[in-house]
C-alpha cells in the first residue's frame, strides 16, 4: 500500500525540481538558519527530538529548516517517529499509519512496521488506521524536509493524534520510551508537528507562544496544559509536544521563534512558529 501526497502543490510544490528549490529557500531564508546543510553520512550517535512547526513552507519552512539543519549535523536516525494532530477528525483517536510507503516528489519512504507493533502490544491506545491520515498535513509536510537530509533510506512511524489529552500523552509516551529503551541497536528521531499560537496579532502570538515556550523549557509538561487553557492558546499539536516532552532526554532548547508575519509580511493575523530541540 502506497500513501500519495495529500498537500502536494498546496503546503509544498508537488514538482521535484520546485519542491527541491523551496527547501533550499527555507535554509537561506533571512528567518531560516542562513545556510544549507551538509549532506549526512555518519549515523546519528544518539536519539534526537524535537518540535517543528507544519504550515505552507512558505510561511513555516525557514523555521522548520532550523530543526533539520540541526539534525542534519548529528547524523542519520534508522527510524524517525512523526507525532501530530489530527485536524481532519476522520479516524481514531491515537491512530497509527498501517505498513506502507509514504510517498512525496522526492521518493518513498518505507513505514517501520516493527517499530509500530511494538507500540501497538505496549498500548491499546495506538489503532492501526489509515483513515486519520490520509487528508492531514501536519505530518506529511515533515516528509521533504526529511527526505532532503537523510535521503529515502530511513523509516518512519507516523501517529495522528485527536485526542490530545495529557493522560493520553503519558501512555504515548511511556510506550515509545520502552520501544526506544528495548532497541538500542536503532537510532530514533522523534518530531512532533505542532504550530503555535493562531491568528491573533504578531504581539499576541508572541506573548501567547513565550508562555507554551516557557513550559517546554522548564520541561513542565502540566504548566503546558495550563497555560494553554489559560490564555486560550491555541497550539493545534499540544498534545504532541507534550508527548515528545515526557520521551526526550537531554536540555530543550529554542532555536528560532518567530511568526507568519516574519514570513508573510501580514502582522495583523498571525501563527506562532517554533523550532525546538533537546541537546
Amino acid at each position: 500500500m502506497v500513501r500519495d501526497p495529500a498537500v502536494a502543490g498546496m503546503f509544498y510544490p508537488g514538482n521535484k525540481e520546485e519542491l527541491l528549490r523551496i527547501i533550499e529557500y527555507c535554509f537561506l531564508h533571512e528567518v531560516g538558519p542562513g545556510n544549507v546543510p551538509a549532506s549526512v553520512s555518519q549515523k546519528l550517535s544518539e536519539n534526537a527530538f524535537g518540535v517543528v512547526p507544519h504550515a505552507g513552507y512558505v510561511y513555516s519552512g525557514p523555521i522548520a529548516a532550523w530543526v533539520y539543519h540541526h539534525l542534519a549535523s548529528l547524523g542519520k536516525p534508522d527510524v524517525v517517529v512523526l507525532i501530530g494532530p489530527n485536524h481532519t477528525g476522520h479516524g481514531m483517536p491515537v491512530s497509527i499509519y498501517p505498513n506502507a510507503e509514504w510517498r512525496t516528489p522526492l521518493g518513498s519512504v518505507k513505514v517501520d512496521k516493527s517499530i509500530a507493533d511494538q507500540l501497538l502490544v505496549r498500548s491499546n491506545i495506538f489503532v492501526l488506521d489509515a483513515r486519520a491520515h490520509l487528508y492531514e498535513h501536519s505530518l506529511e509536510v515533515q516528509l521533504p524536509f526529511l527526505q532532503y537530509i537523510y535521503g529515502n533510506d530511513f523509516t518512519i512511524v507516523p501517529i495522528t493524534c485527536m485526542d490530545q489529552r495529557l493522560k493520553t500523552m503519558r501512555a504515548l509516551a511511556e510506550a515509545l520510551k520502552d520501544v526506544i529503551n528495548s532497541n538500542p541497536h536503532i537510532r530514533f528521531v522523534v518530531l512532533a508537528s505542532s504550530d503555535l499560537n493562531h491568528y491573533d496579532s504578531h504581539e499576541e502570538t508572541l506573548a501567547k507562544d513565550q508562555k507554551v515556550l516557557d513550559a517546554i523549557i522548564s520541561k513542565n509538561v502540566e504548566e503546558l496544559y495550563n497555560v494553554i487553557k489559560e490564555y486560550d492558546i491555541t497550539a493545534c499539536g499540544y498534545g504532541a509536544i507534550a508527548a515528545v516532552m515526557l520521551t526526550a532526554t537531554g536540555e530543550p532548547q529554542v532555536l528560532k521563534h518567530a511568526t507568519s508575519g516574519d514570513t508573510g509580511g501580514d502582522f495583523t493575523r498571525t501563527v506562532g512558529y517554533a523550532a525546538i530541540v533537546w541537546r
